[in-house]
C-alpha cells in the first residue's frame, strides 16, 4: 500500500486556521488533489460544521471519512441503540451519502472504571453487532473500529463484525499492539506526533511517520495538517 493511502487528516484544529468556507474548501480541494482522501471528523470538534459547509462547495470530490461517534457522549449516560444508528445516520447525510465511511466508536460510560466500563462495553458490542453488519452489507458503512479506554483480553475477545481499534500510538506509546495482535485486529493509528506532548518537527517527521506505516498491525495513519505548507511537508514523506 502506498503511503499516501495511509494517511488521514485531522480536522480537530482546522477551525483555528480557517474561518470561512472558501478557504477551507480550496484546501481539501488541494489535499484531494495531493491524493489525501481520507479525513478523521467528529461532530464534537469546533471545526466540524465549517467542514460541512466546505464540502458542499467541492461535493463532486469523493472522501473515506472516519466518524469519531461519541455514544453515549457523557460517563454518566447509559449507550443508546437508538441514538447510534441517528447519529451515523446524521454523519452520511451532512458529509454526503456517495462517501466511504469507517465507524469509530466511543464509550464513555463509566470510562474512569475499568472494570464497569469493560462489562458495559461488552454489553454494547452484543447490542450494535446485527447493525453494524447490516450497515456493511448495505454499504451504509465500511468497516468498524472503537476507541479502547481500557482493554483486558480476557474480558472483551474478538468479535468478528470488529475491524481493530482506534487508539493512541507513537513512538513512546503502543500499548494496544499486543491487544491488537491477539484479536487480529488493525489499528488507527492516533495522536502519532505525541498529542499535547508534542515531539514532531522538520527533521523527525518521516520517523514519526514511518514509525507508525512500517507496524503490520496499522491501517491508518491520523495526521493533523492544518495547512498548505503542512500539507507540503507532509508530501514530501509520502
Amino acid at each position: 500500500m502506498k503511503l499516501i493511502n495511509q494517511i488521514v487528516l485531522g480536522t480537530m484544529k482546522l477551525r483555528k486556521y480557517f474561518n470561512n468556507i472558501e478557504d477551507l474548501s480550496a484546501f481539501l480541494n488541494y489535499a484531494h488533489l495531493k491524493g489525501f482522501r481520507q479525513l478523521h471528523v467528529s461532530n464534537e470538534y469546533s471545526s466540524y460544521d465549517l467542514i460541512v459547509k466546505s464540502l458542499k462547495i467541492i461535493k463532486k470530490k469523493k472522501f473515506t471519512f472516519i466518524l469519531k461517534l461519541a455514544e453515549p457522549e457523557t460517563d454518566k449516560l447509559h449507550f443508546s441503540l437508538k441514538r447510534f444508528k441517528q447519529k451515523i445516520d446524521k454523519y452520511r447525510h451532512d458529509l454526503g451519502e456517495k462517501n466511504i465511511f469507517i465507524v469509530q466508536l466511543v464509550n464513555r460510560h463509566k470510562c474512569n472504571n475499568s472494570r464497569k466500563y469493560l462489562s458495559n462495553e461488552l454489553k454494547i458490542f452484543d447490542e450494535i453487532q446485527n447493525i453494524i453488519n447490516r450497515l456493511k452489507k448495505d454499504n451504509h458503512i465500511q468497516s468498524f473500529y472503537y476507541f479502547p479506554y481500557h482493554i483486558n483480553s480476557n474480558e472483551i475477545k474478538r468479535y468478528k463484525f470488529i475491524d481493530g481499534i482506534a487508539c493512541y500510538r507513537n513512538i513512546y506509546e503502543k500499548k494496544n499492539d499486543n491487544y491488537a495482535l491477539e484479536n487480529n485486529y488493525k489499528i488507527i493509528a492516533m495522536r502519532t506526533f505525541g498529542g499535547i506532548n508534542k515531539i514532531v518537527n522538520k527533521k523527525n517527521l518521516k520517523k514519526l511517520i514511518m514509525f507508525n506505516a512500517c507496524n503490520k498491525l496499522v491501517k491508518k495513519i491520523i495526521v493533523g495538517v492544518n495547512n498548505k505548507r503542512q500539507l507540503d511537508q507532509l508530501l514530501k514523506v509520502c
